[in-house]
């Protein structure tokens, strides 16, 4: 995309800064992630303090994402992004002087997690209404697969980075390196262009007449209309929701395995965390460069079929007496299956809402699916943290996988993936014809809007 002189360069620029700026952040995050599981798992050997921090962001995020969506919809979303990154590095600054003057405490770190998770929803959401306004439709596929692939480094950098500083830092030294990726962010996102895409049509909003509240209800209640009225989107909630019931086995189980079971120091602990990141790389560029791609949920089950099956190789390094090596081999290659799995099943969600959803309400379309998909993580994290603490980790392991099976092959029939591949290729249609109709009205040299 960035080499494409077909491309508009306003275009090719708000790719390089949205890329740039999640990638900063992104390896911020995961040093300053590691750096917390670590001390909580190291200081404690509780996973269900673990999934405490975990169950606090996801419900903080949860309750906070039907007023997110509205005010994506109705508000600025270059505003409401550098506004949030800004807030976010105050709230970080605190927490830095805190630990300066006094110490970490578990309750700090909860704490700075809830006020974080209070911005996070409103960032994260904006981005994902804007995404058709800083893109092109017909480029969306390839803009979330490239940049998918690009975060994968950071998935790769960031536990290596986070292990080796974990060691050689204090964890307010780790706080200062996550509020300078944040600052660093906010300032690129000033350079991105919201409107290259938007028209008059797509950002108009019916006026119905009626009080605030009554204004305000009839608006977050859209989203939820909108989805109660397409079998599609509701069987996206279903899955949305499972998977994110089940991140307890991806996140909570292998740090518990390899800290408190294995005893592996920090610096491994971070290469095998960072081995996973491969997976990521794997499929985000896999998908950008899929030729054809028209039935999204069909690479959706696919995805999820083989993400069950690697849930219950992870157990492996419990039940086979290896050395270092091949506790980091064995860890390593189930965490880039389990990588890229999840790559064939996050892409093709987002892309499918992002071609489907109408502009106007895309952004608590998206509220809505992360509310009722992320409502039921609180529950997951805190189960899964109490039932890995009873050590039964082959009961959990299998038994999740028989659950993702069963619902994969109950609702993903063929019926859904028909209904699914028609919806897809005709939003595709009309995202061509929308791409066709500058170049005829407004023919400018080197600026027509062209697909790659």
């Amino acid at each position: 995309m960035v080499f494409d002189k077909n491309l508009p360069m306003q275009e090719r620029l708000n790719f390089i800064v949205y890329a740039l700026s999640r990638f900063v952040l992104s390896v911020g995050k995961y040093v300053y992630l590691f750096a917390v599981s670590y001390y909580i798992l190291y200081e404690t050997g509780s996973a269900l303090y673990f999934s405490v921090n975990m169950a606090i962001s996801i419900a903080t995020t949860v309750l906070l994402l039907p007023f997110s969506g509205v005010l994506s919809d109705f508000g600025n979303k270059r505003r409401i992004i550098i506004t949030g990154e800004t807030m976010n590095s105050i709230i970080l600054l605190g927490f830095f002087l805190y630990t300066t003057i006094y110490d970490v405490t578990l309750l700090s770190i909860y704490l700075v997690t809830f006020l974080t998770s209070m911005i996070e929803p409103f960032i994260s959401n904006a981005f994902q209404a804007a995404m058709t306004e800083l893109f092109h439709k017909d480029r969306i596929q390839k803009v979330m697969g490239y940049t998918s692939a690009i975060l994968s480094s950071t998935v790769i950098l960031g536990p290596i980075l986070g292990g080796a500083l974990f060691g050689l830092l204090s964890f307010n030294h780790i706080i200062m390196i996550f509020l300078i990726a944040y600052i660093i962010s906010a300032a690129l996102d000033f350079l991105m262009d919201f409107t290259l895409h938007s028209t008059k049509v797509e950002n108009v909003e019916n006026n119905d007449e009626g009080g605030g509240m009554d204004r305000f209800k009839r608006d977050i209640s859209r989203g939820f209309i909108f989805i109660a009225g397409n079998e599609v989107f509701k069987s996206l909630l279903l899955i949305g929701a499972l998977i994110n019931f089940m991140a307890g086995v991806i996140t909570i189980f292998p740090e518990k395995m390899m800290i408190h079971e294995l005893s592996l120091p920090p610096e491994t602990v971070g290469i095998i965390n960072a081995i996973g990141g491969l997976g990521v790389l794997a499929g985000g560029v896999a998908v950008a460069r899929m030729r054809g791609l028209d039935h999204p949920f069909l690479l959706m089950k696919r995805g999820m079929l083989a993400f069950a099956g690697l849930v219950v190789l992870y157990l492996l390094p419990l039940y086979l007496n290896g050395g270092l090596i091949s506790h980091i081999l064995i860890i390593g290659s189930v965490g880039i299956g389990i990588a890229l799995a999840l790559q064939f099943i996050n892409i093709p969600i987002n892309l499918f809402v992002q071609l489907v959803t109408p502009q106007h309400v895309k952004g608590r379309v998206f509220s809505v699916m992360n509310l009722c998909s992320m409502s039921i993580m609180p529950v997951g994290a805190i189960f899964y943290g109490f039932l890995y603490d009873f050590e039964l980790y082959w009961l959990i392991n299998a038994a999740s996988a028989v659950l993702m099976i069963a619902v994969v092959l109950l609702f993903f029939n063929e019926g859904l993936l028909a209904k699914s591949k028609r919806m897809y290729i005709a939003a595709k249609a009309e995202a061509g014809e929308l791409e066709r109709e500058p170049a005829e009205e407004d023919a400018h040299p080197g600026t027509e809007f062209q697909s790659i």
